[in-house]
């Protein structure tokens, strides 16, 4: 192998270290809904007990930065409890019910801060109770997809926190969902463990940049001494 490719070999290994740096590193992550008991969109024959979401991380458990509220189309909140994270499992999130709820839609509405970054997210979806939804109904959810994915894009350039005011998140004909003020996330989402996204930034900025040095020196080092043998 000559030193011309053996120089594009060691700088492709650099590029994939750094690329798999990160890919790994939880910078650009948030915690959005993973699954959920009911399923987003799901008709359910019977009144379920209770509401729970598994997001894609942890969520930090700090009074204010999570809830979760269910409300009957067009109506109240049907929640009997408080919102809950598994102590077990921080990446849950539940809520109890009111028992023999009526038939029709019921909008979930949530907010969290993921505890590997900082970051705040915010998301609606519904399901149904004994109901198959209509044609407005399935209208209604695109849109509750639409307020999710922009409260997940904060836009180029941005830094989001937790005090990032979101749009509030509606169920049909522009009526707001009760208990949830996704633009009031409460007080500061660091977490105890410590980090924000800023802070992983810059780690992982600093490895992936020891890394491309490190490769190159030693590159430079191997063709010094291939001189020196020859």
């Amino acid at each position: 192998m000559t030193a011309h490719r053996k120089l594009i070999a060691a700088f492709a290994l650099c590029a994939v270290a750094t690329a798999t740096l990160f890919a790994a590193s939880p910078v650009f992550a948030h915690a959005g809904v993973k699954t959920s008991t009911p399923a987003k969109g799901e008709v359910v024959t019977t009144s379920p007990p209770r509401v729970e979401i598994t997001f894609t991380q942890q969520i930090q458990k700090i009074a204010g930065t999570y809830a979760i509220d269910v409300a009957h189309d067009r109506g109240a909140s049907v929640i009997t409890g408080v919102p809950t994270i598994d102590e077990a499992d921080r990446s849950k999130l539940s809520v109890t019910l009111q028992p023999n709820l009526q038939p029709g839609r019921y909008v979930v509405n949530w907010k969290n801060v993921s505890d590997a970054d900082g970051d705040p997210r915010a998301g609606a979806f519904s399901f149904y109770v004994s109901k198959q939804p209509n044609a407005n109904d399935l209208e209604n959810d695109k849109q509750l997809e639409s307020v999710g994915a922009e409260a997940e894009t904060p836009g180029a350039g941005s830094t989001t926190t937790a005090t990032t005011p979101r749009p509030a998140v509606t169920t049909t004909a522009g009526t707001q969902s009760p208990g949830i003020s996704a633009a009031t996330p409460g007080p500061t989402a660091t977490s105890p463990s410590g980090g924000g996204g800023n802070g992983n930034t810059a780690t992982y900025v600093i490895i992936a940049a020891a890394v491309i040095g490190g490769a190159v020196i030693g590159f430079a080092g191997w063709q010094y001494a291939a001189r020196r043998r020859r």
